[in-house]
């Protein structure tokens, strides 16, 4: 497994300290499930779960049929 050094200061430390027993971790988990959390390439299946949950959601189409038409754009 690799390591990661960082330099912080005492404040951030300290919140990284504080957060971390909130979570019940030690600050290198809590650190690494932040990590971890910011990186993700996918939805999570919770996310995924909702797809079509809401059968009554009207489609786009319907939902701007009262926009009117819009502005043609200006040529550069």
């Amino acid at each position: 497994m690799k390591q990661l050094i960082l330099e912080i200061d005492d404040t951030t430390e300290a919140k990284i300290i504080t957060a971390a027993k909130v979570a019940g971790l030690s600050a290198q988990q809590w650190v690494k499930r932040i990590i971890e959390e910011k990186t993700v390439a996918a939805w999570p299946d919770s996310v995924k779960s909702l797809a079509g949950s809401w059968q009554d959601m009207p489609l786009a189409e319907e939902l701007r049929k009262d926009e009117g038409q819009d502005v043609p754009r200006e040529s550069f």
